[in-house]
C-alpha cells in the first residue's frame, strides 16, 4: 500500500482498502482540500489496476487549503493525475443538479462537516445509497463533534447518527471516518 502520510487522517489506508474491496467504477469526491485523501483513492484504483476516474470537488479557501494548482501538483507528484477530474463545484450546487447526473459508487465527503450537511448529504443520495452506493465522510466521533462550528449553531453530527444510520470507523479521533452503505447489501467489518 503506497500512500501519503498525513497525521490528521490517520485512517487513510481503511480509505484505500475499502476502495479497494468495492472496486468503483465512480468515484465523486467533496472537498479534496490538499488532496491527501483524493491520492489514497486514487493509488487504491491505480494498484488494483482499475480504469475508475475520481471527480473531484472543491471550493477553495486559500488562506486554509491551498488552491487548485497545489492539488494537480500534489496529484502530478503521486503519479495520479490522470485518475483525477478536478473541478470547482459547491456541494449545495451540485445537487441541484438532476438525479440521473449525481450516479456515484463512492462519494467522500469532507466540507467542514456538521450535522445539518450531513443531513443535506444523506437526503440528496439515500436513493443512491438504497442501490448499493457508499458514502463515507470526514467525522462522526464524539470526540469530532467537540470541534469545529458554535455550539448550538448547527446540529453535531452524532445528532443525526441514528436518522443516517452511519458508522464510525474510527471512534475517539478528532479526525474520525464513517460511513454510510445499505447493510442489505454489504457486511463492511472495519
Amino acid at each position: 500500500m503506497n500512500i501519503p502520510e498525513n497525521g490528521k487522517y490517520q485512517w487513510l489506508p481503511i480509505l484505500y482498502n475499502i476502495i479497494q474491496y468495492l472496486k468503483p467504477k465512480k468515484i465523486i469526491e467533496f472537498g479534496p482540500g490538499r488532496g491527501f485523501t483524493t491520492v489514497t483513492m486514487a493509488m487504491a484504483l491505480k494498484e488494483s489496476g482499475s480504469d475508475a476516474i475520481i471527480d473531484s470537488y472543491d471550493i477553495w479557501d486559500e488562506d486554509y487549503w491551498g488552491d487548485k494548482d497545489n492539488c494537480i501538483k500534489f496529484f502530478d507528484e503521486w503519479g495520479v493525475k490522470q485518475l483525477i477530474n478536478l473541478e470547482h463545484l459547491n456541494f449545495y450546487d451540485w445537487i441541484l443538479s438532476p438525479v440521473e447526473d449525481r450516479d456515484f459508487d463512492v462519494l467522500y465527503f469532507d466540507i467542514d462537516n456538521d450535522g445539518d450537511k450531513l443531513l443535506d448529504l444523506y437526503k440528496n443520495v439515500k436513493h443512491n445509497i438504497d442501490n448499493g452506493s457508499v458514502v463515507l465522510f470526514e467525522g462522526g466521533s464524539l470526540v469530532r463533534d467537540s470541534y469545529g462550528k458554535s455550539p448550538g449553531k448547527v446540529k453535531k453530527m452524532t445528532d443525526v447518527k441514528t436518522e443516517i444510520g452511519y458508522k464510525v470507523l474510527t471512534e475517539n479521533i478528532k479526525y474520525s471516518l464513517s460511513i454510510i452503505y445499505n447493510k442489505d447489501l454489504y457486511n463492511l467489518e472495519y
